[in-house]
């Protein structure tokens, strides 16, 4: 426009300068007007020519796709800053994005419905707890469980800028399976938001991303690169995926390097927490999620026995590695975990206190295989090692106490979750997925002679044989397996988002590590029926 501008101006200079020149002829004849008459209309057309010329280079360049979404601010116009792209502008498929002060804000995320009915009681909202199936013959395994949720919506915001060459990003994310200790279902069922993701990322030119902030594991596979947003994740409606499926959302901090987008390699430091499983805890034991140390002073809201938990005092983070390759078919990665722990012995009156520390360690796979033109694919990860029962689905523990020393000791652990998704069509998805998940016996015998570590053969099922004392019976999970089977499928797709309606069927399995007496065994059978409409 400043150019177009510039010419007009231009031109209203000429006409001006040759009328003040007229001024200064006396009686001019008519040879010598009709001569600069033709030279304005020549030097007219020339200008319009000109400007004909700026106006469609400048509507070509309106017109061509840019490959970086993000807007800077010196390209967009104040008055247009805050208004929505245009509809004509975006496919279907595109989000809708907004541009403020050079950023572009993609709003995102989903509205969910679900119903779920269980064979067992779990007590459970839309996530499974599979390290806690109600064992065969209690009172819960002789009751079925039906709810309703709609906890499972997600809002989130999507932030993107440049700074040079270097592309900042910023993401958040939360859904409502928050609870306040108030919460409940029988009347006003309010539940909380809670934080899902909120990071901050650098991405450069040269290959370099800096990632820092609450993110999935880098331990969790990914479709593509090692990329935040492009996690390999079940596409089940089960809040807790899948028995064997690999992850956590933690606070951490990430540098990853692009080779050529064909081999990837990252390295993270991410927050720590150890879950333990003892039949025996020594007293005066802190460094736990649940010791008197961590009962106050870490929550904004006091530690809550059976409702919330402390923070576990970890010697250092959790260290994490990985590689990935796609050479042209398919994409797979090796990853691998260093961890530490750490516990202490309080000093008495009449002991003294010490220290304890341990270490854990895992390696691991993922992989995603696409056949038949990409409509099926399979994917496949698997994870082994001592002190990694958290990073898994079924919630097993990572370690359990010494019943002399009171020093922690990894469990040895092993899962592996595979999978099949078929686009049958561009509306319908099937899938089916299975898993397990192990965990290793360490067996002691604690300073009074009873059953002590986790798995102990001496633990007693011998009184487990009534509905009643089924109630209470307990003992150590040795694996959990689980297989699937559900669909999605795309009632409306457009430019007002997307309407999903699925349905999934579960079937989980618990068993226990054996003991005196008959041992005890659980199984469940969930089915969900959802309804997602996807924020365009």
């Amino acid at each position: 426009m400043r150019q177009r501008a510039m010419l007009v101006s231009s031109f209203t200079l000429v006409i001006a300068a040759g009328a003040l020149a007229q001024t200064f002829k006396q009686e001019p004849n008519i040879s010598e007007l009709q001569k600069q008459m033709e030279e304005m209309r020549a030097q007219m057309a020339k200008m319009q020519d000109r400007i004909a010329e700026l106006e469609g280079s400048r509507g070509t360049a309106a017109t061509t796709p840019h490959t970086d979404p993000v807007v800077l601010e010196s390209q967009t116009p104040p008055a247009q800053a805050l208004k929505f792209q245009p509809e004509e502008a975006k496919s279907p498929e595109e989000p809708t994005s907004f541009h403020f002060k050079g950023l572009t804000l993609t709003p995102g995320g989903f509205l969910e419905g679900t119903m779920i009915v269980r064979t067992r009681n779990e007590n459970a909202d839309i996530a499974n707890t599979y390290s806690a199936i109600p064992l065969n013959g209690s009172s819960n395994a002789n009751l079925t469980e039906f709810r309703g949720t709609a906890r499972n919506s997600e809002f989130s915001l999507l932030i993107q800028g440049t700074a040079g060459t270097t592309k900042l990003t910023g993401y958040l994310e939360t859904d409502f399976l928050g609870a306040a200790p108030t919460a409940n279902y029988v009347e006003s069922n309010s539940w909380t938001p809670r934080l899902r993701e909120l990071w901050i990322q650098l991405d450069k030119a040269s290959g370099w991303t800096i990632t820092s902030g609450q993110t999935w594991s880098l331990l969790t596979t990914n479709e593509h690169g090692i990329a935040t947003l492009a996690e390999l994740r079940p596409g089940t409606q089960d809040g807790q995926y899948v028995v064997g499926f690999t992850w956590t959302r933690q606070r951490a901090f990430r540098v990853t390097k692009n080779f050529n987008n064909k081999v990837w390699a990252a390295f993270a430091v991410e927050s720590p927490e150890t879950t333990y499983s003892a039949a025996f805890v020594p007293a005066n034991i802190m460094g736990l999620n649940t010791s008197q140390n961590a009962a106050a002073g870490v929550n904004l809201l006091p530690f809550l026995a059976n409702y919330s938990q402390g923070f576990a005092t970890e010697l250092a983070p959790d260290l994490l590695a990985k590689v990935a390759f796609e050479s042209g078919w398919g994409h797979f990665e090796i990853k691998a975990l260093g961890r530490f722990f750490r516990d202490r012995i309080a000093s008495t009156a009449t002991t003294n206190g010490h220290t304890n520390t341990t270490e854990g360690y895992g390696v691991g796979f993922g992989a995603l295989m696409p056949f038949a033109n990409k409509k099926l694919e399979v994917p496949v990860e698997g994870f082994l090692g001592q002190g990694i029962g958290r990073y898994g689905s079924a919630g097993l523990p990572d370690v359990t106490i010494n019943p002399t020393t009171g020093a922690l000791l990894p469990l040895r652990g092993a899962r592996i979750m595979g999978g099949l998704v078929y686009h049958q069509s561009s509306r319908l998805d099937l899938y089916t997925y299975g898993g397990d998940e192990y965990v290793g016996r360490y067996g002691f015998i604690s300073p009074t002679g009873t059953a002590a570590g986790y798995g102990s053969p001496l633990v007693s099922y011998t009184g487990c044989t009534n509905e009643v004392a089924l109630n209470t019976c307990s003992g150590a999970n040795r694996n959990i397996y689980e297989a699937t089977v559900g669909y999605w499928y795309r009632l409306y797709r457009g430019e007002y988002g997307r309407i999903e309606q699925g349905n999934q069927v579960v079937y989980i399995y618990r068993n226990l590590w054996s003991g005196i007496g008959p041992t005890p065994q659980g199984s469940d059978i969930a089915a969900y029926t959802s309804l997602r409409f996807y924020l365009p």
